[in-house]
C-alpha cells in the first residue's frame, strides 16, 4: 500500500471517501447600501441636491448597481416647505457657489411644475436623454434614475404630510450595467435635478424646511435616502467545499 493510501478515511460501508479541494470560482456577489443625504459632510454641501458621500467599503469590479428603493420629501407642499432649483449661474458663495435668490420655488411657475424628477451619479449614468425645446444637443449617459413625483401619505396624512416613496415593483427599473466592470468604486457624487436642468450650469433641485437657504447656511431636515444594490465580481470558494465526497477510482 502506497504512503497516500494512510490519508484516506471510510465511511461506514468501508468505502474510501475523500475531503473535496476547495475551488475559488468568479461569482457575482450583491450588497445592499443605504445612502441617506444627511450622510453628507453639510458644511461642504449646504444642501442636499448636490453632494458627495465616501462608502462604507471599496466596491472593486462592480458590474451593475440598481436602484431598489427611495423616500424623498414632497415636491412642494404647502407653506414654505417643498423643493427649490438652484442656479450654478450668477452664483458666487460657497462651494456649491450657493446663492439662495437664485432659488426658485417648484410648483410656483406652472412650467416649473414636474411630475418627475431625475438622479444623477456622476460616472454611473446609463440612461440618454433628449434636450428641451428641441436642441439637437442631446445628452448619453446623463442620468441614473427617474423618480416619478407621486406623493404618499404616511400615518400623519390629517396633518397634512406627504412623502415620495419609491420601489422598483411599483415603478420603473432603474439599474444601470457596466461591461466593462468599474475597478474600484468608494465614493457617490449624487446630484437631483429636473429635465431642463441637465447642463451643470443650471444648477440642481433640493428639498428645504424653511424656505430658501441663505449664503452658506447648513440645510438639513428635509432628507431624502437612497437604497442601491451593488452587484460586483468576487473571488468566492465553491458551494461544495467543506462536503465529502466518494473516491471514483483506485489511484
Amino acid at each position: 500500500m502506497s504512503t497516500g493510501e494512510f490519508h484516506r478515511t471510510f465511511d461506514y460501508g468501508g468505502r474510501m471517501v475523500s475531503t473535496s479541494n476547495p475551488v475559488k470560482a468568479l461569482k457575482t456577489v450583491k450588497k445592499t447600501l443605504l445612502i441617506d443625504s444627511a450622510d453628507r459632510d453639510t458644511t461642504k454641501y449646504y444642501t442636499n441636491g448636490d453632494f458627495v458621500v465616501y462608502l462604507p467599503r471599496v466596491y472593486e469590479n462592480v458590474v451593475s448597481m440598481r436602484l431598489a428603493a427611495a423616500e424623498f420629501p414632497p415636491i412642494f407642499a404647502s407653506g414654505s416647505a417643498g423643493a427649490l432649483t438652484h442656479l450654478y449661474s450668477d452664483s458666487s458663495n460657497g462651494t456649491q457657489g450657493f446663492k439662495a435668490t437664485n432659488d426658485i420655488k417648484i410648483g410656483i411657475t406652472p412650467n416649473l411644475f414636474n411630475y418627475y424628477f431625475l438622479i444623477d451619479i456622476e460616472g454611473m449614468n446609463k440612461v440618454d436623454e433628449l434636450a428641451v425645446a428641441g436642441s439637437k444637443s442631446t445628452f448619453v449617459d446623463s442620468f441614473f434614475a427617474k423618480i416619478p413625483a407621486v406623493a404618499t401619505a404616511n400615518t400623519n396624512a390629517a396633518a397634512g404630510v406627504y412623502f415620495i416613496e419609491y420601489n422598483d415593483h411599483s415603478a420603473q427599473e432603474n439599474i444601470a450595467r457596466y461591461s466593462p466592470a468599474i475597478g474600484k468604486l468608494d465614493r457617490l457624487h449624487i446630484r437631483t435635478r429636473l429635465h431642463n436642468q441637465k447642463d451643470s450650469n443650471i444648477g440642481f433641485m433640493y428639498w428645504t424646511t424653511s424656505g430658501a437657504v441663505a449664503d452658506g447656511t447648513i440645510q438639513k431636515g428635509a432628507e431624502f435616502n437612497l437604497t442601491l444594490e451593488i452587484e460586483y465580481l468576487d473571488n468566492v470558494f465553491d458551494d461544495f467545499s467543506s462536503l465529502e465526497t466518494h473516491l471514483t477510482s483506485r489511484t
